[in-house]
Order: structure tokens, then C-alpha cells, then sequence
């Protein structure tokens, strides 16, 4: 970003930050992770009114300068460290106008670092409406620093708070820290670390961890234990009193219209969402029409862009001489592309859709109520969220883990989102399931296939609790994993905020994940294309002699020779080297090839069945698959495998991504690999 004027905006979660961002931003924004930690690093660009182009920096949301989770740790380490290269030159202050008391305690502490800040309350519109007026020039005065209200949402107050950036600010004199009751713990420590006041030093010491090489450390140590320093203990005590001064002072901000408290309609919505027994029922509603959203909505454009890059790749490709590397356009860089472009509407819809929930306040209710069940596995409230996103898509399902703060949870989480039944496993089991189940229905309306299909998904979820239970059982607790959530007021969502999500993730996706599914999906290209020998030859001469032979016959022929040099393809052998694996599961080679195939993609699995036993799609053809292969034990065999097998390389990138480790990646592949495995076996073994 060159030495352009880097600006934060620092927060409580639920401030409305990032819709400040948002409107300050537009669609000119990056979206990146801060190094070590799986939280998203948002900044963007703007102009000041005096024409300076300036980064604009979201930090994660917190609610001190105290880390307990990856958030706040990312805002410590770069606003308690002047080296940092996010370091910034000014602070914006963003704080809700509805809740001022606990908003002004970070506030209290940020202004404490001696960086030029500003304040913005926001949410200043539902102040108004509820008839309370917020005292800004007293809260501005009270804290020595320019003060402004604004409504992020409503783009209310942005120009006068872009006018107050322009200024040259000068850092806030108010202090509420006792410096002199640590004067010689300062004094001692000084020259371990960069600070700018007091304060900051105080809670550089405290947080020297993660600012300190291991010889500062060691230093520090000495110092601290030669001035009797309780860091806990401190620390407590200064929160207390820092508590102390700044409710009592937020009590005179606002000029009230009455003492007495109304039901708000908030509190009137909480009565049935928050309900035990309702709002279970309005949960399974709202999540009902967000899957049916997901599924309508993302089904077009998923098909336009597959059928469209393939047509493409195909078209580049009869544009080109006939080769191997035509067909190397066509079905590998083109078909590559599509397999990862094709994820994306799912992927922008699903992130859109949780991001007007998440703005109109219910996903903290969601959250809420379903805390207790979860945490006996585990988890906490915030796992629901991701769960649930795991029965459309694993892969944007795993990136919405990144909300849970509790990395054992978050793990516990990650670990057994692909055991949710995904949309691309939709294809695989409609098409297995028509060979183990009549095509009926019971008392006129319930399909039965319907019910094997709804038995597949409810199977996968109790294995998934199962996996997430043991690993709680056999895992080291890194902390209690406590759960603490705000419940905020009810907002009508933002339009802008769900489009910024849409694409910000969307990017994320491509960019990242993308790589690599493009990547394994040409090498599995490249073994399915190429063989040993001169086996190809042979059998295109074979075929090229009965083509001529048999011309009637030719689109037959020409399936039948693919299916030959699919055989006799590295693919095809790595089959046939795994058939002695997959036989006790009642699999043939032919199976393994299509296995093998759909690591690429699961819904790969049925073109590559179709393929390899050089049948045409279409209905007839299936049944008369069914009938000659697919015996019901195979059939019922390959389902229990497919519920359970982690059969999808864009899984095992995000989860790597995720996690940072192959290794847990490796680990959850074998882990439902094994069970895949043993399922199948025994469903094979018990009906065979």
C-alpha cells in the first residue's frame, strides 16, 4: 500500500463496523487472513474529502484490548505494536449508540494508546426513534477526542465523520489508568518495548507473549517477579475500575424521554424465536427456505457456468489441430475451471443469505438456542451455523467456522462438516437410490424413495455427532470454551452488506481453493488421457477398422473405444490395482475407476459410471445399468460409502486452508475413508 495513511475502524462486534466499512469502502475492498490465525483480514480504499487516498482497515470485532479468542488477538497485536505494518495512523472509534456503556469501555482503553482516534456512534437513528438524544459534545469533552454521531446503515453522518478525518487529530489526553501505581514495573520494562504512553507499555507487558522475542521474555520475567506483578490479578482489578468510571460517566450522555422502560419490539420477536418450543419450529423454517433459496437459486446459474466453460473449452478446442493438447484445453484447463466456478453461487448465495440473517440479529438466536445441545459435543452455538451450511456445501460451510473463536471447537467443527450430506452427494444418491428402492408411495404422498433419501441425511448427521463426541472425549480442553453472545437488537438487513459478502467470499474461494482443485483436477485429466505403452494405438486402430466397418455403429463405437482407453488409462489401472481392495466392499474396478474419478467432485461419479460401462445419460440406459451391474447389496453398499467417504478434493483444500495443516486434512480423509470402508463392508456383508 505504499506510505499511503492507514485508518482502522475498532469496534464491539455488533457496532455496526462493518457497515461503516461497507459505505466507506463500496465493492473496493480485499480479503485476506492475518498470519497465524484463521480471521478474515478486510481493508480497502478510500478518499478524504481533501482528496487523500487512504487504506482502510476492518479490524475483527472485540470487546477489550485483552485477547481470549483469534479476534481480539489480531486487534492486540497490531494496535499494541507500532512496528506492525498495519499499525495505524488514525483510529475510528465505532461504537452503538443503543448500548454506549459497554461500547465506551474498549473505546476507554484504545484511547488510552496515545493514536490519533476518533469516535463514531452509531446506530444514532434508533436512538432517536426510541425518543432518547445522545449528548455528543459532553461524551467528546468527557473523553478529550472528536466525536461524531452517524447511521452506518442509512448513510447518515458519514461526510461530517470523513471531515473529522481530513483534521489533524491529536491523541486524547484522558486517562483513567493509575500509571503510578506501576511506575517502577514501567520504568524497569521501558526499554523491552515500543510503546507510545503508559498505558500501551502496561499492556504490552501484559500481552508480552506475542510481542516479545524468547530472551525479552525471559527479562521480562525477571522484572515482573522483582515488582511482585500479578498480571491476572492486575488486570481484573483495572478492568474493574476502568468498569466503574465509565458506566457511571455514560449515565449522563443521554437525555432520556422516559424513565420507564417499554417492551421493545425486539423483546416482542425474542418472546417466540427464542421460544423452547416455537422457536425450534421458526428455526426449522427459516432454514428450510434458506436451503430451498440455496438449491432454486444457485441450480441456474451452476448449470450456466459448467455447461458454458465446457462448451467453451470445447469450442477452443475444435478451434485447434487435433491433439492431445486440444483435448488437454478442452477437458482439462476448461473443465478445471469449471470445477471450481461452478461452486461459486452456492457458495455467494449461502454467504448472502447468512449475511441478512446475521443482520437482522437472528443468527445470535440460532446460535442461542441451540448453545446446549452442541456443547455436549464439543462444540457451542456457533457451530450451528456452519453445520447446517454443510448440506448445501462443505467447502463455504468450513469457512463460516471462522465465527467460532474456541479453536478446539472450531476444530471439533470443522472436522465433521463433510459428514453433512452436500448438494453434490444429491446426484450420487438419487441415482443409488433408484436401484434400492420402488419408485412408490406410501398413503398416496410420501415417496419411498423420499424416505430412504431423508435416512441417508439424518445418518450422516448422527455419525457426524458421534465423530464430534469422541474427539471431545480424546481431545485436550484448551480452555473451557465458554459462551458468551450478544443478543442485539433487531435490524432490517442491508442489501450492501450481503453483496460485499457474496463477493468477498466468492473471491475467496477462487482465488485460494480454487488453485488447487484446478490443479488436481487436470493431473486426474492427464491419468485418465494417458497410458502405458503403446495401448492406446492398438485399440484406436481397432476401432478406427470396425468405425469404418460398421459405420451406423460409429457413436457407439466411439463410446466403447473411450470406455477401452479409460481401461487401459493410468486412471484405469490405478482401478484395477484397487479392485482386490474394494471387492470385499462388493465393488468391481469399474467402480473403483468412478471412486477414484469423483475425488475430483462427487456428482462426477454417475458420468463416470455412465462412461466407463459405455452407457448414454438417459433413463432407460440407467435402468438397464441397474439391471446388469448393480446388484441391490453393491447398490446399498456404494450409498453407506458415499454418506461416509470424504470423496471431494475442494473438502480436503479448504479444510488445509482452514486448519493451515495438511496433516488434519490427511487425517480427516483417513478417518472417514475408514469408516466409509467399514460401513460399506459390513452393509455388503449383511445383504450380499
Amino acid at each position: 500500500m505504499g506510505n499511503k495513511k492507514k485508518i482502522a475502524l475498532v469496534g464491539n462486534p455488533n457496532s455496526g463496523k462493518t457497515s461503516l466499512f461497507n459505505q466507506l469502502t463500496g465493492l473496493n475492498q480485499r480479503v485476506g487472513n492475518y498470519p497465524g490465525v484463521t480471521v478474515d483480514k478486510r481493508s480497502g480504499t478510500i478518499k478524504l474529502p481533501n482528496n487523500e487516498v487512504c487504506e482502510l482497515i476492518d479490524l475483527p470485532g472485540t470487546y477489550s484490548l485483552s485477547s481470549k479468542n483469534d479476534d481480539e488477538k489480531v486487534v492486540q497485536d497490531i494496535l499494541l505494536n507500532p512496528k506492525s505494518a498495519a499499525f495505524p495512523d488514525l483510529i475510528i472509534i465505532v461504537l452503538d449508540g443503543t448500548n454506549l456503556a459497554r461500547n465506551l469501555f474498549l473505546a476507554s482503553q484504545v484511547l488510552e494508546l496515545g493514536i490519533p482516534s476518533i469516535m463514531a456512534i452509531n446506530m444514532v437513528d434508533i436512538v432517536e426513534k426510541s425518543g432518547d438524544q445522545l449528548k455528543i459534545r459532553e461524551i467528546s469533552e468527557f473523553f478529550d477526542v472528536p466525536t461524531t454521531a452517524i447511521s452506518a446503515r442509512k448513510n447518515k453522518g458519514i461526510k461530517e465523520l470523513l471531515e473529522l478525518a481530513t483534521a489533524e487529530i491529536i491523541p486524547s489526553t484522558k486517562s483513567l489508568f493509575k500509571k503510578d501505581k506501576y511506575a517502577n514495573l514501567l520504568a524497569d520494562s521501558k526499554h523491552l518495548f515500543e510503546s507510545t504512553t503508559p498505558y500501551m507499555l502496561y499492556k504490552q507487558i501484559n500481552n508480552a507473549k506475542t510481542l516479545l522475542p524468547e530472551k525479552g521474555l525471559e527479562e521480562l520475567n525477571e522484572i515482573v517477579k522483582k515488582n511482585n506483578f500479578e498480571p491476572l490479578k492486575e488486570e481484573i482489578l483495572e478492568i474493574s475500575d476502568r468498569v466503574s468510571v465509565v458506566n457511571n460517566a455514560s449515565t449522563t450522555f443521554y437525555i432520556k424521554k422516559s424513565k420507564e422502560k417499554k417492551r421493545t419490539i425486539t423483546d416482542k420477536i425474542d418472546k417466540y424465536v427464542t421460544h423452547p418450543f416455537w422457536g425450534f419450529f421458526i428455526f426449522l423454517a427459516v432454514f428450510f427456505v434458506l436451503f430451498q433459496a440455496i438449491f432454486t437459486f444457485a441450480s441456474y446459474p451452476m448449470d450456466l457456468i459448467n455447461d458454458g466453460i465446457v462448451d467453451l473449452g470445447i469450442w477452443v478446442g475444435n478451434l485447434l489441430p487435433d491433439s492431445w493438447f486440444a483435448d488437454f484445453i478442452a477437458d482439462g484447463i476448461f473443465a478445471g475451471l469449471a470445477g471450481v466456478l461452478v461452486f461459486v453461487p452456492q457458495i455467494m448465495i449461502l454467504f448472502g443469505l447468512i449475511a441478512i440473517l446475521e443482520d437482522t440479529g437472528y443468527l445470535s438466536r440460532v446460535s442461542f438456542m441451540t448453545d446446549g445441545l452442541l456443547k455436549r459435543f464439543g462444540m457451542n452455538g456457533k457451530s450451528v451455523i456452519p453445520l447446517v451450511g454443510g448440506f448445501a456445501c462443505s467447502i463455504p460451510a468450513i469457512m463460516a467456522a471462522r465465527s467460532i473463536e474456541n479453536k478446539r471447537e472450531r476444530f471439533i467443527t470443522i472436522f465433521i462438516i463433510p459428514l453433512m450430506a452436500c448438494s453434490a452427494r444429491l446426484p450420487v444418491y438419487v441415482f443409488l437410490v433408484s436401484f434400492i428402492a420402488p419408485d412408490e408411495y406410501v398413503w398416496g404422498f410420501i415417496s419411498v424413495q423420499g424416505l430412504y433419501m431423508m435416512g441417508l441425511y439424518l445418518l450422516g448427521f448422527a455419525v457426524a455427532l458421534m465423530v464430534a463426541m469422541v474427539i471431545n472425549i480424546f481431545t485436550k480442553r484448551d480452555s473451557d470454551g465458554s459462551f458468551i453472545l450478544e443478543l442485539p437488537n433487531y435490524k432490517m438487513p442491508s442489501l450492501r452488506n450481503a453483496l460485499n459478502a457474496m463477493i468477498n467470499k466468492g473471491k475467496i474461494f477462487v482465488l485460494q481453493a480454487g488453485k488447487v482443485i484446478l490443479i488436481a483436477s487436470i493431473i486426474l485429466w492427464v491419468l485418465s488421457y494417458f497410458g502405458p505403452g503403446d495401448r492406446f494405438e492398438k485399440i484406436e486402430d481397432k476401432y478406427t477398422t470396425l468405425i469404418a466397418e460398421n459405420d451406423v455403429y460409429a457413436d457407439s463405437l466411439y463410446t466403447k473405444m473411450s470406455s477401452e482407453k479409460l481401461e487401459n488409462s493410468y486412471l484405469g489401472i490405478m482401478g484395477k490395482t484397487i479392485e482386490p481392495v474394494i471387492q470385499p466392499l462388493g465393488f468391481d474396478w469399474k467402480i473403483g475407476i468412478a471412486i477414484v474419478a469423483s475425488f475430483a467432485a462427487r456428482e462426477v461419479f454417475v458420468g463416470t459410471m455412465s462412461t466407463i460401462y459405455s452407457v448414454e445419460g438417459g433413463e432407460e440406459n440407467e435402468k438397464g445399468l441397474r439391471a446388469i451391474k448393480f446388484s441391490y447389496a453393491t447398490a446399498f453398499s456404494l450409498l453407506i460409502f458415499y454418506v461416509f467417504a470424504l470423496q471431494c478434493m475442494s473438502t480436503i483444500a479448504i479444510v488445509k486452508q482452514e486448519t493451515g495443516s495438511w496433516g488434519v486434512a490427511a487425517i480427516q480423509f483417513s478417518v472417514f475413508t475408514g469408516i466409509a470402508y467399514l460401513a460399506s463392508w459390513l452393509t455388503f456383508t449383511l445383504l450380499g
